[in-house]
C-alpha cells in the first residue's frame, strides 16, 4: 500500500489514525500548494484531485478519508477504533458525520477561500 497525502487536515487525520493503530504504510508527500494533486498523473487516481488517496497492493485506489478509515479498520481490526460490534460502529459513524457536517465542512469551505 501507499498513502498519497499532503499538508491538509484530512491526510493528517489518516496519518493520525495510522499512528494510533501503529500501522506503517509508505507515504508519498504531495505538494498540494503547488498543485501536484491536480496534475493528470494524480487525477487518474482521484478525479477530484484531492488527498488523501490510498493505493492498494493490487493497484486500485481508495479516496475519501472515511473510506480509508473503514478500509484500514477492516483490514487491521485490532485495536478496534470504529467499534467492535454493529452498534458501536453505527454510533462512531453517526458522530463522525455530525462532526463532519457541523464542524469540519464549514472549516474546509473557509480554508478553500484563503
Amino acid at each position: 500500500m501507499l498513502l498519497y497525502h499532503g499538508a491538509r487536515p484530512n491526510p493528517r487525520a489518516v496519518r493520525m489514525f495510522m499512528a494510533e493503530k501503529q500501522l506503517v504504510i509508505p507515504m508519498c508527500d504531495m505538494d498540494v500548494d503547488g498543485g501536484e494533486n491536480r496534475r493528470p498523473e494524480f487525477v487518474v487516481r482521484n478525479p477530484a484531485g484531492q488527498v488523501p488517496v490510498l493505493e492498494l497492493n493490487d493497484g486500485s485506489w481508495i479516496a475519501e478519508t472515511g473510506a480509508i478509515f473503514q478500509y484500514l479498520e477492516e483490514t487491521y481490526p485490532e485495536p478496534a477504533f470504529i467499534g467492535s460490534n454493529v452498534e458501536e460502529r453505527a454510533e462512531t459513524r453517526l458522530w463522525q458525520r455530525r462532526i463532519e457536517r457541523r464542524i469540519t465542512e464549514p472549516l474546509y469551505a473557509a480554508f478553500h477561500w484563503l
